[in-house]
């Protein structure tokens, strides 16, 4: 389901794909002034909120089991991953992809910039005014105003 709150653009290719046969239905909920761009991919059974003045560049995957919101004045670079989901991997005798997954939501909060093909996991909060560095992988919390890099993301300085 898409709910559109005020003047959004979505440019072409950008794809919303609920899982089948999960018990949860893929909601997205888009403010005023976002602009999703071309070739996006979100998917899965949650809810997926966009907050105002807010854009998420090409090439980039949302994947929502649960809840991602992302606050106003977010910029999400090209080829970015923002997954709230993980398989469950423990089992050596059962395929991984029979075993389940685990989920934790996602907060992007207000004035955040995500570089270019950062990926955020499960359980993450991004406080206000944080920088994710290119290529970077955010796998804890972000302190506000802090710019983070690496893999595993590490505070690199604050703004």
């Amino acid at each position: 389901m898409l709910v559109v709150k005020g003047k959004v653009i979505i440019d072409h290719s950008v794809s919303i794909k609920p899982f089948l046969g999960l018990k949860n239905t893929l909601k997205v909920e888009l403010h005023n002034n976002t602009h999703l761009k071309h070739d996006i991919i979100i998917q899965g059974t949650g809810t997926l909120v966009l907050g105002e003045n807010s854009y998420i560049s090409s090439y980039s995957v949302i994947g929502v089991n649960e809840r991602i919101e992302i606050g106003k004045n977010v910029m999400i670079a090209n080829a970015v991953s923002i997954r709230d989901t993980d398989h469950n991997f423990n089992d050596l005798h059962l395929p991984m992809i029979q075993q389940g997954f685990k989920t934790q939501p996602i907060y992007i909060k207000d004035n955040v910039w995500l570089g270019h093909g950062a990926v955020i996991t499960k359980g993450v909060t991004i406080n206000p005014g944080a920088i994710v560095a290119a290529n970077a992988v955010v796998t804890k919390d972000v302190p506000e105003n802090a710019i983070v890099g690496g893999i595993p993301a590490k505070v690199i300085k604050y703004r």
